[in-house]
C-alpha cells in the first residue's frame, strides 16, 4: 500500500513538473489596418438648407444623412475612394476623396 502511495505522489509531482514547464503562448498581436472616420454635411446649392435623407455611398458602405443633414461613415481605410451622394429631386454627385486628409465634408446639391 505504501509503494502504491509513494508511486502515486511521485507521478502527480512529476505531472505538475511538466505541466507548469510547458511553454506558454505568446500573446496575440492583432494589427489591424488604420481606420478613417469622415462626417460632412449635405445641404441645398441655392438655398443652404441642409438636407436630411441624402444617400452617401462610399466604398461599399451606405448612410443617410440626419435631420440636421449631417452624415458620418466609420471603418473607412485611409486611401483614397469616391463618395456618391444622392437624393430624390436633386443631382447627384460624386467626389473624389483621399481620406488621410478628408475630415468633415460640405457638400452642396443642386435641383435638377
Amino acid at each position: 500500500m505504501k509503494k502504491v502511495l509513494f508511486f502515486s505522489i511521485i507521478s502527480l509531482v512529476f505531472m505538475s513538473l511538466s505541466i507548469s514547464a510547458a511553454p506558454k503562448p505568446e500573446p496575440k498581436v492583432d494589427i489591424q489596418e488604420q481606420t478613417t472616420l469622415l462626417r460632412g454635411i449635405v445641404s441645398d446649392n441655392l438655398t443652404n438648407e441642409t438636407l436630411a435623407g441624402a444617400v452617401i455611398t462610399v466604398n461599399g458602405q451606405k448612410v443617410y444623412s440626419d435631420l440636421d443633414g449631417n452624415f458620418s461613415i466609420s471603418n473607412l481605410c485611409t486611401g483614397k475612394c469616391k463618395l456618391k451622394i444622392s437624393m430624390i429631386s436633386y443631382k447627384d454627385q460624386t467626389l473624389d476623396l483621399d481620406l488621410s486628409n478628408a475630415q468633415n465634408l460640405k457638400v452642396k446639391l443642386q435641383q435638377r
